[in-house]
């Protein structure tokens, strides 16, 4: 994806997508020299966010850039820094800085970025949270499953992207899947998957102590079954 526009950057262009690994958030970027002298002195700093991200490290880009040339980073990046609500929740707006100028894009974090390993709850402690978390805070969305996935399928799928299975069981030919996100600021989201029969769509409730924390977290559900 085209995070900054060569027009935009005077003549630096920037690509870019989030990944996480080993339990750490990476912007893997492609930065590109669209102009007709070299780049130098690249440097990045993000703006207060809802998730406290920034970078663990500075910018590495050997310098110079020259015209035409592309060059691959991977910046590692921390989730204990300031923290201010953004709209949508996970907006990030980075600054950029070379020798010619300073540049400014946003973009959005993909939610499941911060969905951090140690989100695995266990049973009683889920049932007991579910119940302590208000009726209002619940919410409910379809969840189409194209692939005609199993409820295996399914729950292997959402534990690649560190949505835990608490517990299943079957209830008059339902399928109930309870499953557990801990985000990187440590607050929860417990989830409920009924599944009916594999052609029809799936119901997802979503239930936390915070609702700004659901925001959104159906398009991650339908994403990671869809894909």
């Amino acid at each position: 994806m085209v995070w900054l526009e060569a027009s935009k950057g005077k003549g630096t262009q920037i690509e870019g997508t989030f990944v996480r690994r080993s339990g750490q958030i990476y912007m893997d970027m492609v930065f590109t020299n669209r102009a007709m002298q070299p780049f130098s002195g690249f440097a990045i700093q993000f703006n207060k966010n809802s998730f406290g991200l920034i970078p663990a490290q500075p910018l590495q880009i050997s310098s110079p850039l020259y015209p035409n040339q592309s060059i691959q980073t991977s910046l590692p990046c921390h989730t204990n820094g300031p923290v201010q609500k953004m709209e949508p929740l996970t907006n990030l707006q980075v600054a950029i800085k070379n020798d010619v100028g300073v540049f400014y894009f946003a973009t959005i974090v993909p939610l499941n970025m911060y969905f951090d390993e140690s989100g695995q709850m266990d049973k009683r402690d889920f049932l007991q949270m579910w119940k302590e978390i208000p009726e209002q805070n619940e919410v409910q969305f379809a969840i189409n499953n194209v692939k005609g996935l199993s409820a295996d399928d399914i729950c292997t799928k959402l534990q690649q992207n560190n949505v835990f299975t608490v517990a299943r069981r079957n209830v008059e030919g339902q399928e109930l899947l309870y499953h557990s996100i801990k985000y990187t600021n440590q607050i929860y989201v417990l989830s409920e998957l009924k599944m009916q029969e594999i052609s029809q769509p799936l119901t997802l409730s979503l239930k936390s102590r915070h609702t700004a924390a659901t925001a959104n977290m159906n398009e991650i559900y339908q994403l990671i079954i869809s894909s």
